[in-house]
């Protein structure tokens, strides 16, 4: 991973209990998880199954029995929804593990805002202090329709992935009403990906630079627009090397905080 992404991105891991997922809006479209399964001869991707091998991933340890994965920024659900509705028998013990790892920092990511309070762990209070709700949006609609569905949830921390980012998205509005605390903002890679313009990027940076949100570009997906030059055709080595070189950050908030500092739950 290039050396000049923050510490936090460098030191992430995906976790993935479960696979499959279903198509809920526009930035679904040409999602990389359908797109990946088809490329491995992958069949059933609309069917969400328990994975064997990565359900307990944040359990798991070495020969020395020691956790695997430690002081670790983890995103969940990365290939379905941590709370799609096909999920709902696993998702208690998925909670488990989430509270038995307090020294790692939780990500969960969704589509489907609505369903949060209703698969909230029966001890979540104000939220667990190891986990940032965050929810993923494309477009103007998508921002408007789930950032007050997401703050309206008890949490220590919000998230959005604007990603992929497949329109103009006008953030300040909804950052003066509501607190977010950080924005992962991505194009749309893969075959047929959508453009995605450097201008919007720029955009929603001023915004979270006047609004005290961290802003980290994760890629700029496989279409950009700059100025009058369309770069299309990038790898996402390409993307990173693109964002990495923009210098575009902003940080502000402590993504991975010192849990030893912290009263835990």
């Amino acid at each position: 991973m290039n050396e000049d992404v923050p510490d936090f991105v460098r030191n992430s891991v995906s976790w993935n209990p479960w696979h499959g997922c279903h198509r809920v809006s526009d930035g679904c479209l040409n999602c990389y998880m359908f797109v990946g399964d088809k490329k491995r001869g992958v069949t059933g991707s609309d069917i969400v199954r328990r994975s064997k091998t990565q359900f307990d991933l944040p359990l798991q340890k070495d020969r020395r029995g020691k956790y695997l994965l430690h002081d670790r920024l983890i995103l969940t659900s990365m290939t379905s929804d941590f709370f799609i509705e096909e999920a709902d028998a696993w998702r208690k013990e998925a909670w488990d593990i989430i509270r038995k790892r307090k020294d790692c920092t939780f990500i969960i990511l969704t589509k489907r805002p609505q369903r949060i309070m209703d698969c909230l762990p029966s001890d979540w209070g104000e939220g667990y202090p190891n986990v940032r709700l965050s929810v993923s949006v494309e477009n103007q609609y998508t921002w408007e329709e789930r950032i007050p569905i997401l703050c309206n949830v008890p949490a220590k921390k919000y998230d959005v992935f604007l990603a992929p980012m497949i329109g103009p998205v006008h953030t300040d509005e909804l950052l003066d009403e509501y607190h977010i605390d950080c924005i992962y903002l991505g194009g749309e890679y893969g075959p047929n990906a959508r453009p995605c313009d450097y201008d919007w990027v720029l955009e929603v940076r001023e915004s979270c630079i006047c609004h005290g949100v961290t802003f980290h570009w994760r890629n700029c997906g496989s279409v950009l627009v700059k100025g009058d030059h369309i770069y299309d055709g990038l790898s996402l080595e390409d993307q990173g090397r693109i964002c990495s070189s923009a210098h575009l950050d902003h940080i502000v908030d402590d993504v991975m905080p010192k849990y030893k500092q912290m009263t835990l739950f």
